[in-house]
């Protein structure tokens, strides 16, 4: 079919048109992307001591989510929050590595007496006393919306307990091999070791020696022992000296 003048001149201009509306998503995109901020969070003029042991610097630290992107004497780059510290401290979160929040933390999981101190990471279980199996709690603080990290350690006494309940006696070597079976689980579930409470039932009933080979079980693993000891009074160096 034969265009006419008309039609030629409809089509270029549709034409031009297109190419302007093209031009102008163009230009805003390209203006979008250099107006965004480069950072969630920008952290000024703060005292930074980051963990390493060395002495505190002045300097600016950026977020971005959930991770620090960044750490200078200056950032310049945008952010959408930026807070002037002015001078305070600006450290990694502290770990509190005796905790008996277990219970509280389904209660209160906003954790504001925690993290409110600068508290982002709780040890439970110690003592001797943990939740058993480990796993089904992990399970319900990982389902917890809560503001602080929460790990555990496995009890000596907990364990203990499910074996051969309250009753002051040395374990049978059965007993002994269920016991070995229930810490081994308990790391395998995420522990971080063996916590014994060798001052409070049914921990007191316990010898070092029975102590030692759940505490060999946790360290195949990695893990470290805790213990609240065996006397804090008259007898406090024996105590000391056992806990060695």
């Amino acid at each position: 079919m034969n265009k006419t003048p008309g039609h030629q001149g409809t089509l270029l201009r549709s034409r031009a048109f297109g190419s302007l509306c093209l031009g102008v998503l163009v230009f805003c995109l390209a203006a979008a992307a250099v107006q965004a901020p480069t950072y969630d969070l920008i952290l000024r003029n703060g005292r930074v001591v980051d963990g390493s042991g060395s002495p505190w610097y002045k300097g600016d630290v950026a977020v971005r989510g959930d991770t620090i992107v960044k750490i200078a004497p200056e950032i310049t780059e945008s952010a959408l929050r930026v807070i002037d510290v002015a001078g305070q401290v600006i450290a990694p979160g502290f770990i509190d590595i005796h905790s008996h929040a277990r219970e509280g933390i389904f209660d209160v999981p906003a954790a504001e007496n925690y993290i409110r101190q600068g508290v982002a990471t709780v040890i439970e279980g110690p003592d001797g006393s943990s939740p058993l199996p480990i796993s089904e709690f992990l399970s319900r603080l990982d389902a917890l919306q809560k503001t602080i990290n929460i790990g555990t350690m496995v009890g000596q006494g907990s364990v203990r307990a499910a074996v051969i309940g309250q009753t002051d006696r040395k374990p049978t070597a059965d007993e002994l091999a269920k016991m070995r079976v229930l810490v081994e689980q308990g790391m395998r579930d995420g522990a971080f070791g063996l916590s014994s409470g060798l001052f409070y039932v049914p921990g007191t009933f316990s010898s070092t020696d029975e102590v030692t080979e759940l505490a060999k079980i946790a360290a195949r693993f990695g893990g470290i022992y805790i213990s609240h000891m065996r006397d804090e009074a008259s007898r406090v160096v024996d105590s000391v000296n056992d806990t060695i």
